[in-house]
């Protein structure tokens, strides 16, 4: 992180730095750089900012889709609504 900061030429954005590191902490030194967190599949860039100073990175990175609740099908009744499919 140090190293893509210092290459970058100056007022510009550093290059993304790639992580596996969900838990390591923020420190003040990181804002303004871009991360690359694992979520366990792909890299989800996050700009540090100065309000994410003390959290773990992971916590920028979903791990999972959050659910998403299907509409009842066609030619459903008011009470089959609510009986699972399966």
């Amino acid at each position: 992180l140090r190293k893509a900061k210092k290459e970058a030429p100056p007022m510009e954005k550093p290059a993304c730095v790639k992580t596996h590191m969900r838990n390591m902490i923020i420190l003040p030194e990181m804002i303004g750089s871009v991360v690359g967190i694992h979520n366990g599949k792909t890299f989800n860039q996050v700009e540090i900012k100065a309000e994410m100073v003390g959290h773990y990175l992971g916590e920028f990175a979903m791990t999972y889709k959050p659910v998403k609740h299907g509409k009842p099908g066609i030619g459903a009744t008011h009470s089959s609504r609510f009986i699972p499919l399966k």
